[in-house]
């Protein structure tokens, strides 16, 4: 690997760092907001880790205010996700997440990446679920209701 490529990647984690961090200090609106921004800055997170794996090593000043930051924002993005992902497993999920940039490269960086991936994925599918809930399922419920309405009848079936 080349000393280019190896600072290149370095900058790349650096930024990525930098973007997850003002993501997380960002005012927040609505509680969607807060699922969304979290998502988006465990996402800079992970592509920075992918980058570089000892992040704590490459920048220090954010360790501390990044962990800091994402647990301030956990019991409002506990309330926010509801029931869509349990306490505890949100909890220790962002404290995988969080690992990233405050424990060192070991032989667990592997398993925190991968934490903090299923993280941000949740995060999006508890997203989704709400608009779609929202709204009120239409499509799935018109799908529902043009197979009710196509599957055929006997004489005999009672309707009511």
């Amino acid at each position: 690997m080349t000393n280019a490529y190896s600072q290149d990647r370095q900058q790349a984690a650096r930024g990525y760092v930098h973007n997850a961090f003002a993501r997380l200090q960002r005012p927040k609106a609505e509680p969607r907001a807060i699922i969304i921004d979290v998502a988006n800055a465990i996402d800079m997170l992970c592509y920075a880790h992918v980058r570089h794996a000892d992040l704590r090593a490459l920048m220090p000043e954010y360790s501390e205010p990044l962990n800091a930051a994402l647990f301030d924002l956990a019991p409002v993005l506990a309330e926010a996700v509801g029931s869509e992902i349990a306490p505890e497993d949100l909890y220790f999920l962002l404290g995988s997440a969080a690992a990233l940039i405050t424990a060192p490269a070991d032989e667990f960086h592997p398993d925190r990446l991968n934490y903090a991936a299923i993280l941000s994925a949740r995060l999006k599918i508890a997203i989704h679920r709400q608009l779609l809930g929202g709204r009120g399922y239409p499509m799935a419920r018109a799908i529902q209701q043009n197979r009710l309405m196509s599957t055929p009848r006997l004489p005999s079936d009672p309707i009511h």
